[in-house]
């Protein structure tokens, strides 16, 4: 009977240690998608920037593709080696794809930097959000994503060279910044964040989708693609931009994670319903208060105006007094009255203490 009795204990309490078990795993879980929301809104202002051909009689055919983004109205930021081709070779055109809508639309190059490896081309306005530039000092080992259309998905995903100038979301892979190194010729942040061919162009951005750099290339080993990515940082975009007249968006705040915002709102909102409560309970005791103090004294007052009204002959007064006084005094109990009647109830104030629990 005793090891019966152990055993429905045992079981139980490894019942509820797998219940708490999957509620922690089901809060960390919610923690990482609500962090991840910034990541993706901002990847809706990630575009596709694909290369277009034509052949001698007039066909078009798909050259190649890399990643952008919009970073001012009407102008996409990308790598000089995604529009390299172009300097090459005669006929070509650019096709911006953006990650959401029906088509696609034409870009131009305004101009390019070999060095810093950046390019900026020139779209339609109106159509895709901007994003804004963190220029800050990100922290050594920042949580960051990678956005943009890494080429081996494409082909994993059997993509036809319609579906690529097609408007279609963009990857998103996370990752952490890798102790601050660069490369010495240009400013470039080292992160994990997965990055293919393809993904070249596209941002890094920051745990609130901020850009902190544009993917510029990866550590390749033997031939595959690397789990390292160099990312082309704002010390670097800010004056290719400006060079180029652009004034993209910028902050310096530090990060704030949208589960973090929402848990400060919701801190906010409920000392916001605090304040209303007690100011609730407060106005419920002065209304109280208000109407007493105006019934004892429109009580008093009647009763000195009766005994002025009496005792008029022996104190040789009028009786104006005494109908003025009681006159007084049945306003202010009449008031009294009035001013009880719109006391806020206590059913009033426990609906507010509910609310706030």
């Amino acid at each position: 009977m005793r090891r019966l009795i152990a055993s429905i204990l045992m079981a139980l309490m490894v019942l509820a240690g797998g219940t708490a078990i999957a509620q922690s795993d089901d809060g960390k879980g919610a923690q990482e998608q609500a962090q991840q929301n910034d990541v993706v809104r901002a990847s809706r202002s990630v575009v596709r920037v694909a290369l277009i051909g034509t052949d001698s009689n007039g066909n078009a055919f798909f050259l190649g593709h890399g990643s952008g983004v919009v970073i001012a109205d009407g102008y996409v930021l990308t790598n000089h080696h995604v529009i390299e081709p172009l300097q090459n070779m005669g006929g070509t055109m650019i096709m911006i794809v953006p990650s959401e809508g029906d088509e696609g639309f034409q870009g131009q190059v305004v101009d390019s930097d070999p060095r810093a490896d950046l390019a900026l081309i020139t779209t339609r306005r109106g159509v895709v959000r901007p994003l804004p530039i963190f220029t800050g000092t990100p922290e050594p080992t920042a949580r960051v994503a990678a956005l943009g259309y890494p080429g081996n998905v494409d082909l994993a995903e059997n993509l036809s060279v319609d579906d690529r100038v097609t408007p279609l979301a963009a990857v998103r892979t996370f990752g952490q910044l890798s102790g601050g190194r660069s490369r010495r010729d240009v400013d470039t942040l080292l992160h994990t964040a997965a990055i293919a061919r393809g993904n070249s162009g596209g941002p890094l951005v920051d745990e609130c989708g901020r850009v902190i750099g544009i993917n510029s290339f990866g550590a390749i080993t033997e031939g595959v693609d690397a789990e390292f990515g160099f990312a082309v940082s704002a010390r670097e975009i800010i004056p290719f931009l400006r060079n180029e007249s652009i004034t993209p968006a910028t902050t310096t705040d530090s990060c704030v994670p949208l589960a973090e915002r929402e848990r400060q709102a919701q801190e906010a909102e409920a000392e916001e319903q605090s304040l209303a409560n007690r100011r609730l309970a407060e106005s419920r005791q002065m209304y109280l208060v208000a109407s007493v103090a105006m019934l004892v004294i429109g009580a008093l007052l009647i009763g000195i105006g009766i005994v002025a009204f009496i005792y008029r002959a022996r104190l040789k007064t009028k009786s104006i007094p005494g109908f003025v006084c009681m006159g007084l005094g049945l306003l202010l109990m009449i008031g009294s009255v009035v001013v009880f009647m719109q006391t806020p109830s206590l059913e009033d104030v426990a609906d507010a203490e509910e609310s706030e629990t």
